[in-house]
Formats: C-alpha cells, sequence, structure tokens
C-alpha cells in the first residue's frame, strides 16, 4: 500500500539544519513531503542537506535572519512549518562564568528562536495557517542534571519553554500551533566519547534506560506539524526516556 505523506505541499523552515539532528529531521520532514530549507552557519554541510533551498546565515544576528527568511518567504509565498532546532550547550560552573558565556549562551539557544520565530509569523498569520515547533531541553524542566556546569545552557531553554507556552496562547486564534519538544540525552556522534562509567552513570538517571533516538524526535516533529496535531499547542512534550518525572 503507498505510504500517505501527511506533509504533502507543506514549506517548512528547520534552523540548525546542518547539525546531526538538524539533518534528521530535514529528512523526516520531506519524507513527510514537505519542502524544507535550512537554515545555518555551515554553508557547506547546508548545501549537502537542503541543496537549492538553504540560507547560510548567523541566527544570532536579527537583520541578516530577517533578510534570509524574507528570501525563502518571497519564494515560496508563505512558511507552514517553523523547527527551531538550533542552539548548543556549553559547561561552566556560575561562580566561574563570564559574561560572555551567559550572553553566548541566551543567544545560541533563545535569541535564534526570537529572531527566525519573528520573521517566519507574518507570513503564517497572514495565511491563517502555521506549525511553529521548538526544541528545548529536559535541562529547562530539570535543571540539567544530566550535566553539571548547564545553568546558563538551562536558563536560555527554560527560556524557549516560556516563550512557546506564551506565544501558543497569542495565536491560538489565528490558525497557528507553538508547541515544544524537551529531548533528553539523544544517542548522537558525539555520545561515542562517553566512558563506560560516564554512560553507566547517564543511563542510570533514566528510568528506561534507553538514550533518544533522534529519528524518534524527527517523528515526533513530524507529527506535531501535521494535520492530527492541529488541536495540539502550548505542550512541552518530554522526550526523554522518563528522566523528567
Amino acid at each position: 500500500m503507498r505510504r500517505m505523506r501527511t506533509l504533502a505541499g507543506r514549506r517548512a523552515v528547520v534552523t540548525g539544519a546542518a547539525g546531526a539532528l538538524g539533518r534528521v529531521i530535514v529528512a523526516q520532514l520531506q519524507a513527510e513531503g514537505a519542502a524544507v530549507a535550512g537554515l545555518d552557519l555551515n554553508a557547506d554541510a547546508l548545501a549537502a542537506v537542503t541543496p537549492g533551498l538553504g540560507e547560510a546565515v548567523d541566527l544570532t544576528d536579527f537583520d541578516a535572519v530577517q533578510r534570509s527568511v524574507g528570501r525563502v518567504v518571497e519564494k515560496w509565498g508563505g512558511v507552514d512549518i517553523l523547527v527551531n532546532g538550533a542552539g548548543g550547550g556549553a559547561v561552566s560552573w556560575f561562580h566561574e562564568m563570564t559574561y560572555d558565556t551567559w550572553t553566548t549562551q541566551v543567544d545560541r539557544n533563545l535569541t535564534t528562536v526570537f529572531n527566525v520565530t519573528r520573521a517566519v509569523l507574518p507570513s503564517m498569520l497572514e495565511q491563517r495557517h502555521g506549525r511553529i515547533i521548538n526544541i528545548a531541553s529536559v535541562a529547562a524542566i530539570g535543571g540539567g542534571r544530566l550535566v553539571r556546569g548547564a545553568t546558563a545552557y538551562a536558563a536560555a531553554k527554560a527560556g524557549v519553554v516560556g516563550l512557546t507556552k506564551a506565544l501558543a496562547i497569542e495565536v491560538a486564534e489565528r490558525g497557528v500551533t507553538v508547541n515544544c519538544i524537551a529531548p533528553g540525552a539523544q544517542a548522537t556522534p558525539g555520545r561515542d566519547r562517553d566512558t563506560p562509567e560516564r554512560r553507566e552513570a547517564l543511563l542510570d538517571q533514566i528510568p528506561t534506560r534507553l538514550l533518544g533516538e533522534p529519528g524518534h524526535l524527527a517523528q515526533t516533529i513530524a507529527f506535531l506539524a501535521g494535520p492530527a496535531a492541529v488541536n495540539i499547542t502550548g505542550v512541552i512534550l518530554p522526550l526523554d526516556g522518563g528522566h523528567s518525572i
């Protein structure tokens, strides 16, 4: 039987598209029938993920983001799906943290969400349809027990949670949903550097004793972007094997 492509004809923007998780998310949305434009700082890697539909841009630069997204909107006539997947953590004990470390974490993990969402949202409101899916972290819920010294990262991701809830209320009556996924530790290539002791300590904090699979995260995003999620908004969904219980 032919597989139904639930996002056929939809136009999606994915930030951090050239990263380990971003590439999987892009592939899943494409498999569901969506056209995907990637935003990432790494131009060469982006060209391989979304050839012809990528915009190499510093996501912390508000004006540059408005121009890049503007070109995508002009080309397509609108955007239906936005996945804010860009970000990244840095470990620093709070009592030793510099101002630059703090602002860098807030810029990478929260300001980027504002910049891109601000650029995409007007077209969604005009067409009265849109799905915004933000990727936060279990650190936003549990304070970062998996990694000590993640205060700035956890605070920035908690900001993403607050932004998600407030914006969901603001745009709900105009056909736009806003949801957030809070992943736990993912089985990305970087985890291969874990020592056996580190891996065991990590799994001891996860009730299912399973790392998250990027493919499952991508499938969850595709669901939230699809027609079955039309009445789901303002949700913060932990994808963490029960770690946040």
